[in-house]
């Protein structure tokens, strides 16, 4: 193991994200220990070998490396593993040979403050990031969504590596607000995570087999429903007594009987759901968009406002040290994230899956305009993921809704009466309504310690 890696941090995220590899969008504390002390971004101006790409299947998409090579004419190659596996092989050595990693903000710290193992971004040198270009949900959550409160720090910790210098940590590119699937046949609008237990739904329901989700969504539901002590502020980064609270809490709802499944495996979630098995869970939106390509209603949940909202995660890159620099790849890997990921196609090729991007503002680019990568989203598309406007086509059932296959117009129309509005509204309702931003807790020994207690009953 290099000397420049902290065996305790390797350890550490290692052992814990390995267990939670099933995390969706999905740290914090420690030092930088490293023996590279070079914390700046130099580059020079000419190209370097193949970039090195790194990440998670639902973040490093063949795609959008087809479209870095088309915009650049430099090729990239891509690996996508889990989380853990990413941490493991950068921590490992990759560093050094590879160019860029993506991870979620629940296993990125490992290697943006508790290795070293990255540099930050300089806003200054994207020509797509500005105050005006980016949601407020990043540039000052704080402000944004005050309800969240102390939660909020957490997110600048994420985005930001020094915010008055506009220097980035972890730059956000795709991200999502979790909620609750379930079949309208046999279950009715629901708004809270208190549905996953309710008793009508006994033996049917699917719970997330993560300690990080599961814990803080039935948290929510405690909390809320006066059974906990503690606070919004407190739920992505619960104290030992609180965890105590929710695990014997789960465990008595498994005794009862009141889960199908737990899952971990996203197919494992999409199978349930398609063969009627379960019939409402926690389940990401890609999965619950599966489920409907199976020919299964699926709905998607309009979370509540209050303790009972969201979950908010992102999926952010940032250039590998010093394996970006040391290969003359520093300047590709800011190509890859502002020329691609900050541009006019990427927006509308990654709501394919449900998901959204950080510069949606800029309707001038996103919704009307194109760039080096594209087309933006169009009017309709635009409107529908960002606004809550219908289709402009009548759709005769919404939970069987794809909009992988709808043909979006690209010309300006007029929403049809019984067109179909996107799943949980536009996306100012959606971030009013976030309760808990997903991280890698403080307490996260103690949780999976006890989270084993809670898989074994």
């Amino acid at each position: 193991m290099p000397e420049s890696l902290s065996r305790r941090n390797f350890v550490k995220y290692g052992g814990a994200a390995a267990a939670a590899a099933g995390m969706s969008g999905c740290l914090g504390g420690g030092g930088q220990e490293g023996t590279d002390s070079s914390s700046g971004q130099e580059s020079t101006t000419g190209g370097g070998s193949s970039l090195q790409w790194i990440g998670p299947a639902y973040g490093v998409r063949d795609g959008q490396g087809e479209k870095y090579t088309e915009v650049t004419g430099n090729e990239v190659e891509l690996t996508t593993a889990t989380g853990s596996t990413v941490q493991q092989q950068v921590l490992s050595g990759g560093r050094e040979t590879m160019d860029v990693f993506s991870l979620d903000t629940s296993t990125a710290s490992a290697l943006t403050v508790d290795n070293d193992a990255s540099y930050p971004v300089d806003t200054a040198d994207l020509d797509n990031w500005s105050e005006d270009s980016i949601s407020d949900l990043f540039l000052n959550p704080g402000e944004r969504i005050p309800q969240l409160e102390e939660q909020t720090e957490t997110i600048n910790q994420e985005v930001w590596e020094n915010k008055s210098e506009g220097s980035l940590r972890l730059p956000p590119y795709a991200y999502n607000f979790d909620a609750i699937g379930y079949n309208p046949k046999y279950v009715d609008d629901v708004s809270k995570w208190s549905a996953l237990f309710d008793d009508q739904y006994e033996g049917e329901v699917l719970v997330n087999g993560a300690a990080p989700i599961q814990i803080p969504q039935t948290m929510m539901h405690l909390l809320d429903n006066d059974q906990i002590d503690g606070s919004v502020g407190e739920l992505n980064n619960p104290t030992e007594d609180q965890l105590d609270r929710v695990i014997d809490y789960l465990v008595e709802q498994k005794a009862n009987g009141q889960f199908r499944s737990t899952w971990t495996a996203y197919g494992n979630s999409v199978n349930l759901m398609a063969g009627e098995e379960a019939v409402i869970g926690d389940l990401w939106q890609p999965a619950a968009l599966d489920v409907r390509r199976s020919g299964t209603p699926c709905e998607y949940a309009t979370m509540s406002e209050g303790a009972q909202g969201y979950r908010f995660w992102y999926v952010g890159m940032a250039p590998l040290k010093p394996g970006a620099s040391g290969r003359n790849n520093l300047d590709a890997a800011h190509s890859l994230y502002n020329d691609i990921h900050l541009g006019a196609w990427f927006p509308g090729y990654i709501q394919n899956w449900g998901y959204s991007v950080p510069h949606y503002p800029n309707k001038e680019l996103v919704r009307d305009g194109s760039d080096s990568s594209g087309e933006g989203m169009g009017p309709e598309y635009y409107d529908w993921a960002y606004e809550g406007k219908k289709t402009y086509e009548s759709i005769d059932n919404p939970a069987l809704f794809d909009p992988q296959s709808y043909d979006w117009s690209s010309e300006e129309g007029s929403p049809a009466s019984d067109g179909q509005k996107r799943d949980c509204g536009s996306i100012e309702e959606r971030i009013n309504r976030i309760g808990f931003f997903q991280i890698w807790p403080d307490n996260a020994e103690y949780m999976l310690d006890r989270w084993q207690e809670f898989q074994s009953a």
